[in-house]
């Protein structure tokens, strides 16, 4: 089967103002370089990175908003070439939704947006009653949607999204702006889409729990360029060499902090109550964390215990973007 999504040397530069072009110094602002994905049917993958990392640009590439400067991409078996078939083929959320009418109901909303697809009458209330269903909204459907949380406004943005029953949906950013107990629920609606509705789901975010808890695979996008993608747990094996210790110690002397810091460039310590907590990396295979023991107990350091934990995927996220957050390209910034 066809990929969903494949790109190959996806690049997108954006011209400085004519103004600033005659100084020989200013050059095209890159947003996008060089990027090469697949994502496949029925997968929920997942573009993770900094604020002005690229991944906005990116999906107005994918859903025909912008075009690229070079590189090729196909989308829904459709070429960048063909915009209006992948409009068809594609949903598009953003977070922080302006476009719905606020003295209208949710239902009236969408089925105004019902007639833009070319759905009317019947068809189109029918359509309209399964998209409520699937978000869980029809007992507030009639509602005013100046009245509805931000939660609810959300979800009725992914209702919208599902009208034309798209093989393809890109959420951008979808929990922003949400309270803990509303992106439970969108996390709740977003693997149910999944399940039910057939549809493959391009998720852009920066929140790294989220990516986690919902994504088959993620990509890390780190100044316009995807860095690595795979699974989380592969992300993670990728640095599992490298394990964090904590070991806890008492505070008599000799001071640790005397014998450890030449060993343990990045060893952070933290005072407890009548202990000190040790806390590093170091390699699983090469012996280290033996010698750190080996070297406490020659100091007559008293180890209390000791706790070891793999890499999560916000040390990955950290490893690969280089721990950065960089400030947004000037078109990053705003939604498609």
């Amino acid at each position: 089967m066809e990929p969903v999504i494949e790109t190959r040397h996806l690049t997108k530069r954006f011209e400085q103002p004519q103004g600033l072009r005659r100084l020989a110094s200013v050059r095209p602002i890159t947003a996008v370089q060089d990027v090469s994905l697949t994502v496949e049917a029925g997968e929920l993958f997942g573009l993770l990175g900094p604020n002005g990392a690229g991944k906005t640009t990116l999906v107005k590439m994918l859903s025909t908003l912008i075009l690229p400067t070079s590189g090729e991409a196909r989308i829904a078996g459709f070429s960048l070439a063909q915009p209006g078939a992948i409009r068809a083929a594609v949903g598009l959320v953003v977070a922080d939704e302006r476009s719905f009418y606020w003295r209208l109901s949710g239902r009236q909303n969408l089925l105004f947006f019902a007639a833009m697809y070319r759905l009317f009458g019947r068809e189109a209330q029918r359509r309209v009653d399964e998209v409520l269903a699937a978000v869980d909204m029809v007992d507030r459907a009639d509602g005013r949607f100046s009245n509805y949380s931000t939660g609810m406004k959300q979800r009725l943005a992914i209702a919208r999204s599902l009208l034309h029953r798209p093989g393809l949906l890109f959420l951008d950013e979808p929990s922003r702006s949400l309270d803990p107990v509303a992106t439970q629920r969108l996390h709740g609606l977003i693997r149910s889409l999944i399940e039910r509705q057939e549809v493959t789901i391009f998720l852009i975010t920066h929140d790294l729990v989220e990516a986690e808890k919902l994504c088959q695979r993620v990509a890390v996008m780190y100044q316009g360029q995807v860095q690595v993608v795979g699974r989380p747990v592969e992300l993670r094996q990728q640095l599992a060499r490298q394990i964090r210790y904590v070991v806890r110690v008492d505070q008599a002397p000799p001071d640790p902090g005397r014998v450890l810091p030449q060993l343990l460039p990045d060893l952070v310590m933290e005072p407890g109550r009548g202990d000190l907590l040790l806390k590093f990396r170091a390699s699983e295979t090469d012996g280290s964390l033996n010698r750190v023991l080996d070297l406490l107990r020659e100091q007559q350091v008293h180890i209390y215990s000791i706790e070891g934990a793999p890499p999560s995927l916000e040390e990955v996220f950290t490893h690969f973007t280089g721990g950065s957050d960089a400030p947004p390209h000037p078109q990053e910034t705003s939604q498609p």
